[in-house]
């Protein structure tokens, strides 16, 4: 059962302008008529181009995104169609493809003087349209184009499953310009589409990932691994930790005297920079240098195949970072800088890095535009490193840089993305 047009899309809520145009793009592949001519296929093939209508233009899905999918189309849209359209032929409720459903005619002309039987059959007789064009013309491009122009611009439905919570409906207030645009992305060769269409359909594995919002738990991951890395330090540190806390508890509430105390010195603590050198994940079966030779490749190698996989699938090869393309720098990078210095160094490498590129993959997409600040408080602990190899390291700017900063503020983006998601506000 689709839930909203990113359901029906097959993306993640933050997904980019260019994912999602690629996600239309293999729906068009599956649903198009000129390599699906089921009735279902159709209908699917009119809900997808209307999600694409919506979510593809920036300032349609911020008021998308603002308005929630069912205040959406009751306000943008010429009306739903029954629950019962939703069900498949058969009667069967567990059935997902996409379902036949009434048409509702274009926002140029009365929708409650037009029934279901009319719409359908305006989107029958444009189909039979394209079908002439592309006789006379001689070209699947055109057919394609102008067949789907006409019907997008007479009728438009939604088609899934499921008894309730429809997730795609009828009509947009996109012009005819608009709707060529986005047919002519889907001008293929028979021979790809159907290759592609196979592809699409077989990977469901694919599709589930499409769909998921994968910001948010990485920000929260990366804070747990760095405060797996403080309790790591704490573990390796405890008799010291004791003993400082037993004389902070002797010093009393007096801020002066505590001052004091934790600037006098480090109370048998280690720096961070010696604790990280002292990690030892695994015994390497290398020299030094050939070790840490062999984990700046692993990362060198994620890098790499990032790079082909850009040129060879990608139009715009130096566009911004995707989210997938951060998990898999995040996992070469976590891996390797564990192995180097434990989960203390790899969240403090972590953190900026997911941080910073969410941030900015966010700012990119309509909705919420957080600020850049939010990265400031976890490049604390990168600070902190650098004061411990200048020799500038004291207990009061480690316990600043290490603790306070990065854990307080850098709550504050993950904490505030949790409440939007959950609260709408």
């Amino acid at each position: 059962m689709t839930e909203d047009f990113y359901d029906l899309l097959e993306i993640s809520p933050d997904a980019s302008q260019d994912e999602v145009k690629e996600a239309y793009r293999e729906q068009v592949r599956v649903y198009h008529p000129d390599v699906n001519d089921d009735d279902r296929a159709q209908a699917q093939f009119t809900a997808v181009k209307t999600a694409y209508d919506i979510l593809g233009d920036p300032v349609e899905r911020q008021a998308y995104d603002r308005l929630g999918h069912e205040d959406y189309v009751a306000k943008r849209t010429s009306g739903l169609p029954s629950p019962d359209v939703w069900k498949s032929d058969d009667g069967d409720d567990e059935e997902t493809d996409g379902t036949e459903l009434n048409y509702s005619e274009s926002k140029t002309k009365s929708s409650s003087s037009t029934t279901a039987s009319s719409g359908t059959a305006s989107a029958s007789a444009s189909n039979r349209s394209s079908t002439a064009t592309a006789g006379a013309t001689g070209s699947t491009t055109g057919s394609t184009a102008t067949g789907t122009a006409q019907r997008t611009a007479s009728a438009t439905g939604a088609g899934t499953a499921g008894g309730s919570n429809p997730g795609t409906a009828g009509q947009t207030t996109s012009s005819a310009g608009e709707t060529a645009r986005g047919t002519g992305q889907s001008s293929e060769t028979d021979t790809q589409v159907e290759s592609d269409s196979a592809t699409a359909t077989g990977n469901p594995i694919a599709r589930w990932w499409r769909r998921q919002n994968f910001s948010l738990p990485l920000l929260w991951l990366s804070l747990f691994v760095y405060v797996a890395g403080l309790a790591h330090f704490a573990l390796a540190n405890e008799s010291s930790l004791r003993s400082l806390w037993a004389d902070v508890r002797a010093t009393g509430a007096d801020p002066a005297g505590i001052w004091t105390l934790l600037s006098a010195s480090r109370h048998g603590l280690e720096t961070t920079v010696g604790f990280v050198q002292g990690v030892e994940i695994v015994t390497p079966s290398l020299e030094p240098t050939l070790w840490y030779a062999a984990l700046a490749g692993v990362v060198a190698l994620a890098l790499a195949v990032l790079l082909v996989t850009r040129l060879v699938r990608r139009e715009d090869t130096w566009g911004a970072v995707t989210i997938d393309e951060t998990i898999v720098i995040a996992l070469a990078l976590g891996a390797t800088t564990t192995l180097v210095g434990g989960p203390l160094l790899a969240g403090a490498v972590l953190m900026p890095l997911l941080f910073g590129v969410i941030v900015r993959h966010t700012r990119r997409l309509p909705g919420w535009t957080p600020s850049y600040l939010y990265v400031v408080p976890v490049l604390a602990p990168a600070a902190g490193f650098v004061a411990a190899v200048a020799g500038a390291a004291s207990l009061p700017v480690d316990l600043a840089t290490f603790v306070l900063v990065p854990l307080l503020g850098g709550l504050a983006l993950p904490v505030r993305a949790t409440i939007r998601k959950h609260l709408g506000r």
